[in-house]
Formats: structure tokens, sequence, C-alpha cells
């Protein structure tokens, strides 16, 4: 039993390091990106395809209706042909000329009248609108306009940005923070944040935030349980924290190792929760 009341040493690093993102959060993580991205590349090619198809329709009718107008144009000159003709048989006094050149008149302006509606049905047609592209993931869009902290904690919170009344919300619980003199992207900044708003806090790690999100994994693993009375003795101006029998055993009831509940323990000091 002299083993167990003697006090561990433990030399701490300068820095308390980032824990490591467990796996299956970062494996999932690149799971939605992959059906993310997936899903706007599947989007791209149906904007594409829509696009083709409505350029070769509107080929089409613009091929269509330049040919009535050709169709029409020939008919004319057909017209003006006849008529010349016409008026050199009634000159020649050959009759017969004349009423076969009336019969292909009347033919042709037939023709005409019926080759005029065409076309301007064709003109006068609703003309079908360009495919309009996919719209961005509007999450993505309004988080791209921010801080990296802060537009973490937006991917977090998403009805925040979909929701208009949700985000008016938001946007008013931002400018209370801020006309409170709360300097942004702080933990008290998105603790007023969600007050406001009542909403649950969701630890927030981002890429250059890492001090922040190495406080709230610790927050979260040492809140479990009650620290001892004995809150374990650090040498000043050091590393170095001493850990009494009574904490190892707690840090085993834990499930945690020595080293790892030491840190804990710094970082609570350091926030001021324990003496």
């Amino acid at each position: 039993m002299s083993d167990t009341d003697e006090e561990l040493e433990l030399e701490l690093p300068q820095e308390v390091e980032k824990e490591e993102e467990p796996d299956y959060i970062t494996d999932l993580k690149r799971q939605l990106e992959a059906e993310r991205a997936g899903r706007q590349a599947a989007e791209q090619r149906l904007h594409q395809a829509a696009r083709e198809v409505h350029s070769a329709r509107s080929e089409v009718d613009e091929t269509n209706l330049q040919l009535v107008v050709n169709a029409i144009d020939t008919v004319n000159r057909d017209m003006e042909l006849l008529s010349q003709a016409h008026t050199f048989a009634m000159q020649s006094g050959d009759f017969d000329r004349v009423t076969k050149i009336q019969r292909e008149m009347s033919a042709n302006e037939a023709k005409l009248l019926q080759l005029e509606n065409g076309r301007q049905a064709m003109e006068s047609a609703p003309r079908k609108p360009e495919p309009v592209a996919p719209p961005a993931d509007p999450v993505e869009a309004f988080a791209s306009q921010l801080s990296r902290r802060s537009a973490d904690w937006v991917r977090q919170h998403p009805e925040f940005v979909t929701d208009q009344r949700l985000n008016a919300k938001m946007i008013a619980a931002h400018n209370l923070a801020v006309a409170d003199g709360i300097p942004t992207d702080t933990d008290e900044y998105f603790e007023a944040i969600e007050n406001t708003l009542k909403v649950t806090r969701k630890a927030a790690q981002t890429e250059t935030d890492d001090q922040y999100a190495a406080k709230t994994v610790r927050r979260r693993d040492a809140a479990p349980a009650a620290a001892p009375s004995n809150r374990g003795n650090q040498t000043a101006g050091s590393n170095v924290i001493r850990l009494s029998a009574a904490q190892r055993e707690m840090a085993e009831m834990m499930g945690m190792k020595p080293e790892d509940y030491a840190k804990n323990l710094v970082a609570l000091k350091k926030e001021g929760k324990i003496q």
C-alpha cells in the first residue's frame, strides 16, 4: 500500500496539445464532403445536359424559321416573274398563257399566305428560357464570408442560414454581442450568441483555433466527475505536476491516463474553475 500512497510526479509539455480527432469523425467528414461534392457534380452535369438540349432546340427553331423566310423570298421572286410574264402575254394577245399564269399566281398567293402565317407563329411563339445553373450551397456561400471559427459555427447550425427568420435572429444576436463590447470569435462571443438564440453549444473546432479545440475537448472529458479535494501540486514556473494517490485512483476510475488527468487539472486551473 505504501506505493499507492506516494505522489506521482509528471512533467507536462510546454503547450497543451490538441487531441487528434477520432478516426470515425474524420471518416464521416470525408464521406459527407464526398457526397456533397458528388451531388454538386451531378447537378452540374444535369445543368450542362439541359443547356445542350435547350441549345439544340433553339438551333432547330432558328433553322426552321430561316427555311420559312427563304421560302417566302422564293415565292415573292416567282410572283415578280409571273407578273412580268403576265404583262408580256397580255401585250402579245396570248390569252391562254395569261389564264395559265393567273392560275399560277393564285396558287403562289395562297402559298405565300400560308408561309407568312407560319412565320408569324414561329416568331411569336414563347421562347423557353435557358436553364439556370443550380444555386451554390447557401450555407457554404454564407460561411465563405466569415472567419474560420464563425464559419464552422454556421456549418454546425445551417438552419440559421436557410431559414430567413432564424438568420435575422442570428444577425441580431451578433449585433447585441458586439454592442456589449464582446470581441468576436471568442468563447464569450459564441456563448452570448447561443444564449440569445437559445441553442445548445456545439464544439466548433477549426484548423486555425487549436487552443480552443483542445480546451473544448478537455472540458468535456473532465466534466463527468468532480475533481478531488487535493487538486494536484504544480511547481511554480514549471510544467511539473504531482498527482496524489487519490488523484491517480480518480483518473483510473474515469478511464484516463495520469498524463491526461494532469493536463485536465492544468486546463481547469487556467480557466479559473479550480484553485
